[in-house]
C-alpha cells in the first residue's frame, strides 16, 4: 500500500510539473491598442518574444556556415565566368564564320581606287 501511496504520490508531482513547464513555455498574447502607436509597441513586443525563442547558432557554426557560404561563391563564380568565356568565344567564332561566307559568296562589284600620299615638304629657317 506504501509503494501505490509513493507512486501516486510521484506521478502527481511529475504532473504537476508538467503543468508547470507547459503554462510557462506558453506564449502570451500581445496586448492589441486601436492606436497606431499601441499596433507599434505590440509589434515590436511579439518581435522580442520571437527572438527570445530563436536557436542562435555557435561561432563554431557560424564560422562553418560562412565558410561554405564563401566556397560556394567562389564555385559559382568561376562556373559563371567560364561560361561566359565559352559562349563569348563561341558566338564571335558563328559570327566571324558567318561575316566570312557573306564577303566570299557576294561578289564585288566596287571600283578599287589607289590613293598615292601626298607630299608636302615645309622648311623652317633660322634666324641668326
Amino acid at each position: 500500500m506504501a509503494k501505490d501511496k509513493e507512486a501516486q504520490d510521484l506521478s502527481s508531482s511529475k504532473k504537476a510539473e508538467k503543468d508547470k513547464t507547459s503554462k510557462s513555455s506558453k506564449q502570451k498574447p500581445a496586448k492589441t491598442s486601436t492606436g497606431i502607436g499601441g499596433k507599434f509597441i505590440g509589434y515590436l513586443k511579439g518581435v522580442v518574444q520571437e527572438l527570445k525563442r530563436v536557436t542562435w547558432p555557435t561561432p563554431k557554426e557560424m564560422l562553418n556556415s560562412g565558410i561554405i557560404v564563401i566556397v560556394t561563391l567562389i564555385f559559382f563564380a568561376l562556373f559563371t565566368f567560364a561560361f561566359d568565356s565559352l559562349s563569348t568565344q563561341g558566338v564571335t567564332a558563328l559570327a566571324n564564320a558567318t561575316a566570312s561566307k557573306e564577303t566570299t559568296s557576294t561578289p564585288s562589284n566596287e571600283a578599287t581606287v589607289t590613293t598615292t600620299p601626298s607630299t608636302s615638304t615645309t622648311t623652317t629657317g633660322t634666324s641668326k
